[in-house]
């Protein structure tokens, strides 16, 4: 079966979705995403903790706690002028900190530097300190996909299993991996789904990660193409201002293209005429620690 048949729906329903990836990253970020969550399109957003604007989203998510906010688990931070530091101190876990005392700016280098005792130190953290301001963590995934890496896969479904916190992990096609170069990653990938499995936690059935600052049109023929489970589908909103500009100059229009074509309720009417439903993961959430999947 897949997730989408545990929940309740058919065999051949496409159910969606629409996540805001680098909430808390910036302020442009957190007030394209509240829009797009309070107005918009989107269904669920997940949160950078150890990022600047941490502080304004938990505030929001008190305020909302309807809406749905995960943590966006990250050992990485990509930007060279503007930097997030790791929530563990430097002393209990120094191979979390890169030469400037940021967190390492490719997965490369945090798959070299970063022990997996050192990673479940930090990623515990980011989750205990999104509860403690008061966002009722409803997932987790990856930020530059670092935590999904064969090093620290095992580490980030524990996490999963221990706080019963669904897992941006999908159900991929084994040979297809493998006729791709991946081998390593599925090897140490299948034995994870064997635990989710097992545990009777959820799995996505497909991820859908390329989408920035990519057209409306794009947006909706890759919704009428989709295909049968629960799909993730993840963007990247932010207003467009100097804060982003200066940080990230080639995708700041990119991000606020996302924001744009995000912040209405056109493509969620769109959905609706394919008859494509939207879900959060609070729904999958709740029917995991109900034991009510199926």
């Amino acid at each position: 079966m897949n997730l989408a048949e545990r929940l309740g729906y058919g065999a051949q329903d496409r159910v969606l979705i629409l996540n805001a990836d680098d909430v808390g990253s910036t302020h442009a970020s957190n007030a394209a995403v509240f829009e797009c969550l309070e107005q918009g399109s989107l269904t669920s957003g997940s949160v950078l903790a150890p990022a600047p604007w941490m502080q304004e989203t938990a505030a929001w998510a008190r305020a909302h706690p309807a809406n749905d906010l995960g943590v966006h688990m990250t050992l990485t931070c990509e930007y060279t002028p503007y930097r997030w530091r790791p929530l563990t101190d430097r002393a209990a876990a120094p191979g979390l900190y890169d030469e400037d005392g940021g967190m390492w700016r490719t997965t490369a280098e945090a798959v070299e530097h970063v022990s997996v005792a050192e990673a479940a130190l930090e990623l515990r953290a980011q989750v205990d300190v999104s509860i403690a301001g008061g966002i009722d963590v409803t997932h987790l995934d990856t930020h530059m996909g670092t935590v999904v890496q064969p090093k620290f896969i095992e580490t980030f479904v524990s996490l999963g299993l221990e706080d019963q916190i669904p897992l941006f992990v999908f159900r991929p096609n084994p040979e297809r991996l493998k006729s791709t170069g991946f081998s390593a990653f599925w090897e140490a990938l299948e034995p994870q789904i064997r635990r989710l499995d097992g545990a009777g936690a959820p799995v996505l059935d497909h991820i859908l990660t390329q989408t920035m600052g990519k057209s409306r049109e794009f947006f909706a023929e890759t919704f009428e193409n989709l295909r049968p489970g629960v799909t993730h589908f993840l963007v990247h909103p932010a207003k467009l201002s100097e804060e982003t500009e200066a940080m990230t100059p080639e995708s700041a229009p990119l991000r606020h293209h996302d924001y744009e074509v995000f912040r209405d309720r056109s493509l969620a009417e769109e959905l609706e005429r394919l008859g494509i439903p939207t879900i959060t993961y609070r729904q999958i959430r709740e029917a995991y620690r109900a034991g009510t999947l199926r």
